[in-house]
């Protein structure tokens, strides 16, 4: 009787960067006397394991696998890259994938297929060759992260979709591509000075227009992603001063609560318009180019109010406020004959971080915040912290001392709230202008 030999998942207790535990395919299979045996495979790709099942298999029933020569082959059907991406995008979006991720899969497919125009079919691709196309990715001036989240693309696209879901290829060849070492990203939090100075400036460009303003304000206080905070619609705004991000709009596709302080909540409510919570967008964009900046064909250019153009516009307001700023800076420099101070530029998601660690810093749990913005403890800490060390430090030697016991009352509440009790450091403060 033939023995049979089973693969097993073995989970390691070493865990990957977004928290999941690590694994390894191990063969195990009973002998002639009963006892069980195992062998681990070292890898945890199951392609590999279930090459190195069948050499196993093989050996134990005394079958080589060069033994006797096998029949010629038929020649296979190669699929090309074209019927290649047709099914890959039929697979994603049959599993109702998100259209951002499908559309980043199929770039990534298709910069791949520009790198080796010689090719006729993906099923060419050897894993030197997916060696070569990190290399160059490198080369070209991306970022390790960047370079790193390429390859994860690519090893999903060829290993779960074209192989297991469609069944057109064989072979990985991003499986045992090594991704670049990568430093820990540096958070850039968004200080209250430059909260305050973006908001003037906003201000004084456009006429103390309120509605980008509330939505900084919302941005900067809740901590969530920019496109789900103006994604809100109306039926978001809750009673009692509660707004919630709906499953469909949701990144990670979970619903997501937050709170806000009644002036904010007013705010938020005199923006909403056509269903949005921020729908007054569009009209009173024409409305002030038309009045203010006496540009009525520019205002005749304003499309219709989505998400994604509010997030837009005001990434735009964002870069000209940067460069405004900093040619300023050198002018004032030129005039008083000294070295300009360059300044560093943020994002709109440089708000999300900075609420985040606002939260942290004033003692919220990691499991709260967590549920609170939609990210997992490990994305936090590794891109959305910036914590004071200043501050951790001495509110925990003055509450393992019991300096709170002998001093003010207020002390031991004041600490555990956060408060620095006499540290300022402009560099990492985390608090953002509210209007």
């Amino acid at each position: 009787m033939a023995t049979t030999i089973y693969l097993v998942k073995r989970y390691l207790r070493k865990q990957k960067r977004n928290g999941q535990r690590e694994h390894r395919w191990t063969l195990r299979w009973r002998d002639a006397q009963g006892g069980w045996h195992s062998e681990s495979t070292k890898t945890a790709d199951r392609t590999q394991a279930e090459a190195l099942q069948k050499l196993r298999w093989a050996e134990l029933n005394g079958l080589s696998p060069n033994a006797e020569p096998d029949p010629e082959p038929s020649p296979a059907i190669r699929p090309t890259w074209q019927e290649c991406r047709d099914a890959l995008q039929r697979a994603m979006e049959a599993d109702n994938l998100r259209p951002g991720y499908v559309a980043d899969a199929l770039s990534m497919y298709d910069q791949l297929r520009r790198a080796f125009p010689a090719y006729d079919s993906p099923a060419d691709v050897t894993q030197d060759d997916a060696n070569e196309f990190k290399r160059r990715r490198c080369e070209s001036g991306n970022s390790p992260w960047s370079t790193k989240g390429d390859l994860a693309t690519l090893r999903a696209v060829f290993g779960k979709w074209l192989s297991q879901e469609c069944g057109l290829l064989s072979f990985n060849p991003f499986a045992g591509v090594r991704p670049p070492k990568c430093d820990e990203p540096d958070v850039r939090i968004v200080t209250e000075a430059e909260s305050k100075a973006l908001i003037a400036w906003l201000s004084k460009r456009w006429n103390d227009w309120k509605l980008p303003q509330t939505y900084l304000a919302v941005l900067g206080l809740v901590g969530w992603r920019a496109t789900e905070v103006a994604g809100m619609r109306d039926e978001d705004l809750l009673a009692d001063g509660f707004v919630k991000v709906a499953a469909g709009s949701s990144k990670t596709r979970k619903q997501k609560h937050s709170w806000l302080p009644a002036d904010l909540y007013a705010d938020l409510k005199a923006c909403s318009a056509n269903g949005y919570a921020f729908g007054r967008f569009s009209d009173e964009l024409r409305r002030l180019l038309i009045l203010w900046k006496r540009s009525p064909h520019n205002a005749a250019r304003v499309k219709d109010f989505t998400p994604k153009r509010l997030v837009c516009w005001l990434q735009d307001e964002l870069n000209r406020f940067h460069k405004e700023r900093q040619e300023a800076e050198n002018e004032a420099a030129k005039k008083e004959g000294r070295q300009p101070v360059t300044f560093d530029t943020f994002t709109l998601h440089d708000f999300r971080r900075t609420a985040i660690t606002g939260l942290q810093m004033a003692g919220v749990s990691e499991k709260e915040a967590s549920v609170m913005v939609g990210a997992t403890p490990e994305v936090i800490r590794r891109h959305y912290e910036k914590l004071d060390q200043q501050k951790i430090a001495r509110r925990s030697i003055q509450l393992r001392l019991g300096i709170a016991d002998t001093a003010s009352p207020n002390l031991a509440r004041r600490l555990r709230a956060g408060e620095s009790g006499g540290v300022d450091d402009s560099r990492t403060s985390t608090e953002t202008y509210i209007a």
